[in-house]
């Protein structure tokens, strides 16, 4: 979530506020259900962008891009060379992603929220969410063939 946060608002204290107010209004809701939670994770991102939206317009300011985007490195153990080159290249090219995109990508494809999920959190039509992830990986693509990769291959591998 304080990933999520951080996005959105490219400040670390604040970040932690929005979470914190967030984690907050999600049990004060669940003490008080008269629903029924069908995805959690979801529904406790939903909170978080709505706080998030809700700090904004009381503080009168724009959304700030995130200037910086942790990649997790879960599946990488060794931190080859290669492997963090990789890594930083991808970093940059989700920098220049439209910030509408670079949260789609966030969520479908670090944090692995299904289309619908994102939909939701979002509160945008399922449509808007398969046109912008659709967009964002064009752009990340093409972005990435400039530096040198090909689908699914490295530098190196290319050589």
């Amino acid at each position: 979530m304080l990933q999520l946060a951080y996005m959105r608002c490219a400040d670390k204290e604040l970040a932690e506020d929005l979470v914190q107010e967030a984690c907050l209004k999600a049990y004060k809701s669940y003490m008080s259900k008269d629903f029924e939670i069908t995805s959690p994770k979801s529904w406790l991102f939903k909170i978080l962008v709505n706080t998030h939206i809700d700090h904004t317009r009381k503080k009168q300011f724009n959304t700030i891009d995130a200037s910086e985007i942790d990649i997790p490195s879960r599946d990488i153990t060794s931190g080859s060379v290669e492997t963090n080159i990789f890594l930083g290249d991808l970093s940059n090219a989700l920098k220049e992603l439209e910030q509408e995109q670079r949260m789609v990508v966030y969520l479908a494809d670090v944090k692995e929220f299904s289309y619908k999920e994102i939909s939701e959190i979002l509160d945008i039509p399922l449509g808007t969410v398969m046109s912008r992830l659709y967009r964002a990986r064009q752009t990340l693509r093409k972005l990435l063939k400039e530096k040198g990769y090909s689908r699914g291959k490295t530098k190196a591998e290319k050589s």
